[in-house]
């Protein structure tokens, strides 16, 4: 350990530069407004998957990480922090998350409520400095709330928005934004991408003639389409130009035999799924194929996540929810207990493909999709999804790269997010344990640095107690 320099001041206190665009409530998450600081002696895990690096500084200058590196000179004026004991991350670039939550009521038809006031403060809280919402139900609502961040009125993280689901009429479900010709999705494309929408989502029962038609529509736009597919095969889609695959292999009906094209059969995707052997030539053949297109895939590991012997809600958010829904959340945990067998199968054999996918040169990227049953919750499931990486076989530090360097890679920002270096954004997280020993250190968030601001991660959490499925 080096010795410091008389000035030190310790997490927690404020810069000598004052932020003057951020409101009042903004302001009031912020523990380190934008200047220049010094934090020494961190452990990093930059996020290119190279091993960890010890008695690390780092100088934030602004917006932007000036140098990385040991006994670093101070320059005049700087903040100095001494993070002995502490490690740092960048900020997670998380590729499915979402801006609603589902409803906690007596109906059993499955509805959502959106989430604009909790989830944000919650994906900055634990870590998201910059997130995609893969689908969303209120796309104004995410374009508005994602330039009232921009602008400092609001806490929350970078948002890439996505198109509301584009699928096929007569789904069932309320929230989607349906279309019944392939005409009509291309003009959806247009329509939502002229409100500001960056990216496009295909749901379930599409046809290959309507991919096709998205695709071409956000492709000439230069935008790109992601997809949780039923009655499209990975390979048909792969095929039409696909850019992204949402859910890893639990959405691939290209192991069912004689399946008919442009139908979706989801018990006999499931059932193909359940009997194809993990170590099988099919499921290698469809991960080359999809390597070799540059198709990028989505790990949502942390929703199939069984419930038998695991957190009520992973992560540890069970106190965020309002009461209703943590009634909901913990009745159907407690039920399920001893009786998900067919889910942890499932599990597994998804874990190992997955990996097999990053190990064939895939890229794949991660996300936490908070809908189903209310039990992923914004942030904690962030937190909980880099540690079930580790679970999967993945080293920390390429656990810690999937989250991170590869989210920003399928966005084309990894010139300035995704890791940690001169000239980068000072998007990252300070943790107050060592997360190159122990994977669970991800749980101990102290600061969150989103372009230069240090925001406090347990206020942020805080703010949003008690009020998830409400707001």
């Amino acid at each position: 350990m080096k010795i410091l320099p008389l000035i030190t001041f310790f997490l927690g206190i404020g810069t000598l530069t004052s932020q003057t665009n951020l409101s009042q409530e903004t302001k009031s998450y912020v523990s380190h407004e934008r200047g220049l600081y010094v934090l020494q002696n961190l452990t990093i895990v930059d996020g290119t998957g190279n091993p960890p690096k010890t008695n690390q500084d780092i100088i934030i200058e602004g917006e932007t990480i000036k140098s990385i590196g040991t006994d670093l000179a101070i320059p005049e004026g700087a903040t100095v922090i001494n993070m002995e004991g502490k490690s740092a991350t960048p900020g997670l670039v998380m590729l499915h998350e979402h801006l609603f939550y589902p409803k906690a009521t007596p109906d059993k038809r499955f509805g959502v409520n959106q989430m604009s006031y909790s989830f944000p403060k919650l994906y900055l809280a634990g870590g998201v400095t910059t997130m995609r919402t893969a689908g969303s139900i209120m796309p104004q609502a995410d374009v508005n709330l994602k330039k009232a961040i921009t602008k400092g009125m609001l806490p929350g993280p970078k948002m890439d928005v996505t198109s509301p689901f584009l699928d096929r009429e007569g789904t069932g479900l309320l929230e989607l934004g349906t279309f019944s010709s392939s005409e009509q999705a291309s003009n959806a494309v247009n329509f939502y991408a002229n409100m500001g929408i960056t990216s496009f989502k295909v749901y379930n029962f599409i046809t290959k003639d309507d991919l096709k038609a998205i695709c071409d529509a956000a492709h000439a736009r230069g935008l790109k389409v992601t997809g949780h597919l039923c009655s499209i095969t990975y390979k048909e889609a792969a095929d039409i130009g696909i850019d992204n695959l949402e859910h890893g292999f639990f959405t691939s009906s290209d192991f069912i035999k004689d399946k008919t094209e442009n139908e979706c059969q989801p018990f006999d995707m499931r059932k193909s799924l359940l009997e194809l052997p993990v170590d099988s030539k099919a499921m290698k053949d469809l991960i080359s194929y999809l390597v070799k297109k540059n198709v990028a895939l989505t790990s949502t590991i942390n929703v199939f996540e069984p419930y038998t012997g695991r957190e009520v809600v992973p992560g540890g958010g069970l106190d965020a929810l309002y009461t209703q829904a943590k009634e909901k959340v913990y009745n159907r945990w407690a039920s399920k207990q001893g009786k998900d067998s067919l889910d942890y199968v499932m599990f597994n054999k998804s874990k190992v493909w997955e990996k097999a996918f990053y190990d064939a040169g895939g890229l794949l990227v991660a996300g936490t999709d908070p809908t189903y049953d209310g039990r992923i919750v914004a942030g904690y499931a962030n937190m909980r999804l880099v540690e079930l990486f580790v679970e999967m076989g993945f080293t920390i530090p390429e656990a810690v790269k999937i989250c991170t360097l590869n989210g920003a890679i399928y966005l084309e920002q990894d010139d300035s997010i995704g890791t940690l270096a001169p000239d980068k954004t000072a998007d990252l997280i300070i943790l107050n344990k060592d997360i190159s020993q122990d994977i669970s250190a991800i749980r101990t968030i102290a600061i969150v640095f989103k372009n230069g601001i240090g925001y406090n991660s347990k206020k942020l959490f805080k703010a949003a107690e008690g009020v998830v499925g409400i707001r």
